[in-house]
């Protein structure tokens, strides 16, 4: 990393133009939001299907709201990440391994609308008929 303040490295004594310096530490910072905000969205994605899981047990009815509320959290998420740094351009593997983090919390949220929001549904409809009789 390169003090965008310094006009000479302070290593090897090149001049440094502080426009270019500036412009390289914005699109570093912007890349490193890109990551932060990929894995915050991959950790929610995960924590979906953890809330879908834990609303099969009967004791905890409430963990199918914190499907839903996650669910919506992730979709949000998506949608954010997509119009920050969807269009964003650089060669660094991190910002790679971003956009790979934002393909699996897409797909994973895509599993979970027939999961959440089709299938366990009908099963409580199921269940409660069974043990209704």
């Amino acid at each position: 990393m390169i003090n965008d303040s310094m006009t000479h490295c302070r290593f090897c004594s090149v001049p440094i133009d502080p426009a270019v310096a500036a412009l390289v530490a914005e699109r570093q910072e912007k890349t490193n939001q890109a990551c932060n905000d990929a894995s915050y969205l991959k950790v929610a994605a995960i924590g979906t299907f953890v809330f879908l899981g834990i609303s099969f047990i009967p004791l905890v009815p409430l963990a199918y709201w914190g499907f839903l509320v996650t669910f919506v959290v992730v979709l949000v998420l998506l949608i954010r990440w997509q119009v920050k740094f969807g269009n964003f351009i650089t060669s660094d593997p991190d910002y790679g391994q971003a956009k790979r983090a934002r393909n699996i919390s897409l797909i994973l949220l895509i599993v979970a609308v027939p999961l959440g929001l089709i299938i366990r549904p009908f099963l409580n409809v199921i269940i409660s008929q069974f043990f209704a009789t």
